[in-house]
């Protein structure tokens, strides 16, 4: 089981959309994908359909992890939500499933991880260690890098991932997380070692609407060597619509902008965690590519007026 966790410094850039949609978009290609929710707001158990109420908060992976950081036996295979009735009538799919969150019970493990310190690093993988032969693929959403359960989700991974929106705080949170994500082997000893795939910008713009704070955003992505993807994704009022239904926009919307975008960002990430960093395709700086749609502007203009050219010469 490969474990993709999805981080980021501070909340709101877009983590939970992110997690489901990649999960969503994995398990359609035919794997077996288990999202992990270790954020206590519980959000990536929403977006697919499941909220834990009344009896089910036992269900909940905060539990789980407070009697693991506690000493006390425990598991998770017991409480493994299957949410792949959303694959149905889709042709090759494969198994998507959930490990769920509730914010109370989770809030509690946060409390006792951050007490335990650096010793309880490894509660998580640890749990993990009896689903590896049933799944190919984990992903985390995880909460903000401030918190134990962030460390915790990073120490499980063996790829990470970040986001920025189009504003300039967002960036220095992607510095500092990719900081963070290849400051994890010395943490844990050597046991973790996930290797950063890049940025992802999400909320974007068409370029014909760029902002001067999104055009030197995406400059920055690239001067500061955040490895940006290619595919971006765009704001699209689906995608929230998508969240509210319990119906990722890879699914519910795959034949859409949205859905397709989520579906190539998914390729972009497969491909990085096959090669080796040097050789990514890594997203033009904004700069490079106003430079590149006026050199294809004059180029089609300058086309348009040969044609013309012969047409009154043939005349």
């Amino acid at each position: 089981m490969e474990k993709i966790a999805v981080a980021s410094q501070k909340g709101g850039p877009g983590k939970t959309t992110t997690t489901v949609n990649l999960a969503a978009g994995l398990a359609l290609a035919g794997y077996r994908v288990l999202v992990v929710d270790i954020e206590p707001q519980a959000q990536a158990g929403i977006a697919l359909g499941v909220r834990l109420l009344g009896a089910d908060v036992a269900k909940s992976l905060g539990l789980r992890l407070q009697q693991a950081a506690q000493g006390v036996p425990t598991s998770v295979s017991d409480i493994v939500i299957d949410c792949s009735h959303l694959l149905e009538h889709r042709a090759g799919q494969g198994k998507l499933c959930l490990l769920a969150s509730e914010q109370a019970t989770m809030a509690n493990a946060q409390h006792i991880l951050h007490a335990a310190g650096i010793g309880q690093i490894h509660v998580l993988r640890s749990l993990l260690d009896e689903l590896d032969d049933q799944f190919d693929f984990a992903v985390f959403d995880t909460p903000p890098a401030v918190q134990a359960l962030n460390g915790v989700a990073l120490a499980a991974s063996d790829y990470a991932l970040t986001l920025c929106l189009p504003k300039h705080a967002t960036i220095e949170g992607a510095v500092t997380m990719r900081s963070t994500i290849r400051h994890v082997k010395e943490r844990t000893n050597g046991l973790a070692d996930p290797k950063y795939l890049g940025a992802l910008l999400n909320m974007s713009s068409p370029q014909r609407e760029w902002s001067v704070e999104e055009t030197e955003v995406r400059n920055l992505m690239v001067d500061t060597h955040l490895a940006p993807f290619v595919t971006d994704i765009r704001e699209d009022t689906r995608i929230s619509r998508s969240y509210a239904s319990g119906m990722p926009a890879v699914l519910g919307f795959a034949r859409h902008a949205c859905g397709q975008r989520y579906a190539k960002f998914l390729q972009e990430t497969l491909d990085r965690m096959d090669t080796p960093q040097e050789e990514w395709e890594i997203a033009l700086s904004a700069d490079e590519m106003i430079a590149q749609a006026a050199e294809k502007k004059a180029a089609k203009a300058e086309a348009a007026s040969k044609k013309v050219a012969k047409e009154t010469v043939r005349a």
